[in-house]
């Protein structure tokens, strides 16, 4: 039977649709490793997105590592082999470090990371290590406050910042140049997260580099900008942005800088739906974004 101009182009189609399946299936996996509690606090649906899209834009599968949480190192180490045999990378939360290091030991062949977030020494040889450019997040954290200052016409404003730990110079340097850069001039006020802060007629803006639940407690309608992992659905509707150093909002970073490793890589700015007043101000941080 003669097939069509129509036919044969839709073969064609079918046909290309399956090699690339054919191809996509064949790539080693990038493996992420991970744990009930933390897929609790990220979210399943949100998780399963973030897999979608990493698969699709490394063009390879995707797979999480889920192992009991607290569990030995030997057996997060077997969970990653049993899970791939010859992986294209492995993403370690910084709490399975011991797990990581008996992983690279016994295949020194797969690229190893681990995510030593905002705080820790590199010290994990013959891993990757990959720290979190906080001097960036804090930069861009300062240009989204100014933003929102500016777009509530209180450029004269407070704008606070709780911390769970003394942020360091280099950060709040970067993040008052933010400030500055749009025209917000008056100093920031830092806060520990345990202080229970009352004084807000005048306060434009708040940043949370730490859980301050003493003052989320009061479900004010100011602007949170918030460092954290949580499920956005899970946050106040105060929260407007959220910068998100996760292990799913860093595996496609970590993939696409594999063999220049050293530099540490920003947070991804999450942007919970119809809580930012303004469209243009949205716009305005998300230019911001440089991802």
């Amino acid at each position: 039977m003669k097939l069509g101009k129509r036919s044969v182009f839709f073969l064609i189609i079918a046909a290309l649709v399956l090699l690339l399946c054919g191809v996509f299936l064949l790539r080693a996996p990038a493996l992420l490793v991970t744990d009930a509690p933390f897929d609790a606090l990220y979210g399943g649906n949100r998780a399963l997105l973030k897999r979608v899209e990493a698969s699709l834009r490394l063009f390879r599968r995707v797979k999480p590592v889920s192992v009991p949480i607290d569990t030995g190192s030997d057996i997060v180490a077997f969970a990653v082999e049993a899970a791939a045999r010859s992986p294209y990378l492995v993403l370690f939360p910084y709490r399975y470090l011991e797990g990581a290091r008996r992983y690279a030991e016994a295949f020194p062949e797969t690229p190893v990371f681990v995510l030593g977030g905002r705080s820790r020494e590199a010290d994990t040889e013959p891993l990757g290590f990959v720290s979190t450019d906080s001097a960036t997040d804090f930069y861009r954290a300062g240009l989204c406050a100014a933003l929102i200052a500016s777009d509530a016409r209180q450029v004269a404003g407070e704008v606070l910042v709780f911390q769970g730990e003394p942020i360091p110079v280099e950060w709040s340097g970067a993040f008052l140049a933010g400030l500055r850069e749009k025209g917000f001039e008056r100093e920031p006020k830092y806060l520990s997260v345990t202080e229970d802060y009352s004084d807000t007629q005048n306060v434009v803006c708040v940043v949370m580099s730490g859980q301050a639940t003493a003052f989320l407690e009061q479900n004010l309608n100011i602007p949170v900008i918030l460092f954290s992992w949580v499920d956005p659905v899970l946050t106040s509707q105060a929260v407007t942005v959220i910068f998100d150093d996760s292990p799913w909002a860093l595996l496609i970073k970590v993939a696409r800088a594999m063999g220049k490793e050293g530099a540490p890589l920003p947070s991804e700015m999450v942007f919970p739906a119809e809580r930012m007043a303004d469209r243009k101000v949205l716009e305005q941080v998300r230019d911001k974004m440089f991802n």
